[in-house]
């Protein structure tokens, strides 16, 4: 199974992929120009809604942003890695994504497993304070021809996959001590440790391209938590716990231990310019503004098999995990049922399927 995207990614790539003139979506004409056997023609941009029902999976849809949103991260993948993106390829993957993704949630459903609906409520507020507020996603949203109900659902059906893989997958998996020792010794590489810190972080979510006085407020909201972090008497980690608005924000803002270069400029720098138990001025990146601290520093150094065991389970599970969902996927895909609503090439067949 290919890694699932997180809330926040979703988010950045969903408003990246919305019009800001009305259009059609950037990947859905991407989908459409390129003709590939999953897709639909251009529709005309007088007649044809922007997010139409394009693939059903047992019955159940898959709309043209979905599609666009696997499409826009497949792209910056790519070209992160400064390879040539085809979108003609490009549309037939992310067309084949989005249909196992489906399956695997119809699956989860199935074995009775619940999305965290605090983790749906908590992301659809990042979603908001990435978009510059509600009254600005929903405007995006609208633009992509999508509603704030149906973002909630793509939200919810990640979370749903996470808690299915967490609860019926990994607890099936079996990591033994000889597996972990042997790729010890066969990645000895993995294990020469760079300069690394512990790092740990508020940040208070806002796109570089808000309005200046949402841009304004969310860095207030910043300095005033590093404020009550430096004078209030408080541990940084409490104060994370009640006002940071990111992920890590349960666990105290832990972000765990971090090398030079690991995260997005400028937060990495800062990181290591800091002593165990300095917290740093307010940050900007492009998710928004950070207030960071680090309690511990390790210089370079290799990593004894006792010190890395731990990980290598949790690195060997997730790979044994991710081999069980991709034979689950499989069988999913030899029997499903995939059907193309719109265009003239008939049903779409899932990947790896003999058809209908």
């Amino acid at each position: 199974m290919r890694p699932t995207l997180t809330i926040l990614t979703i988010a950045c790539l969903f408003f990246s992929a919305v019009p800001s003139s009305g259009q059609q979506p950037a990947g859905n004409q991407g989908v459409a120009t390129q003709q590939d056997p999953m897709a639909a023609p251009a529709p005309s941009p007088q007649k044809a809604a922007p997010n139409p029902i394009v693939i059903t999976v047992n019955g159940d849809p898959i709309y043209a942003v979905e599609i666009s949103m696997v499409m826009q991260t497949l792209q910056t993948q790519l070209t992160e890695r400064g390879e040539k993106v085809d979108q003609r390829e490009l549309a037939k993957v992310a067309t084949q994504r989005a249909i196992e993704q489906k399956l695997l949630v119809q699956e989860a459903r199935r074995f009775g497993a619940e999305a965290d609906e605090l983790e749906v409520a908590r992301s659809a507020q990042m979603a908001e304070q990435q978009a510059g507020g509600r009254p600005a996603l929903e405007a995006k949203l609208k633009a992509a021809g999508s509603d704030y109900q149906q973002f909630l659902n793509i939200i919810r059906e990640f979370e749903l996959l996470s808690a299915f893989v967490e609860k019926q997958i990994k607890p099936n998996v079996v990591v033994t001590e000889e597996e972990v020792a042997a790729y010890y010794k066969d990645n000895p590489e993995v294990f020469e440790a760079e300069d690394r810190a512990h790092a740990f972080h508020m940040i208070f979510i806002v796109g570089e391209d808000a309005d200046p006085a949402v841009l304004a407020a969310t860095r207030a909201k910043a300095e005033a938590a590093r404020k009550r972090a430096l004078t209030g008497g408080e541990e940084f980690t409490a104060v994370a716990r009640d006002l940071s608005e990111g992920p890590s924000a349960p666990n105290g803002g832990d972000l765990g231990w971090v090398t030079r270069g690991a995260l997005v400029s400028p937060l990495s720098e800062t990181i290591f310019s800091l002593q165990p138990g300095e917290i740093s001025q307010v940050v900007q990146s492009r998710f928004g503004f950070h207030v960071l601290t680090i309690n511990d520093r390790r210089p370079a150094e290799t990593i004894s098999l006792e010190l890395a065991s731990d990980q290598i389970e949790d690195l060997l599970k997730t790979q044994k995990a991710t081999e069980k969902v991709g034979q689950l996927l499989d069988t999913l895909v030899a029997t499903a049922k995939v059907e193309n609503l719109i265009g003239n090439s008939g049903p779409a067949t899932a990947p790896g399927s003999g058809g209908n």
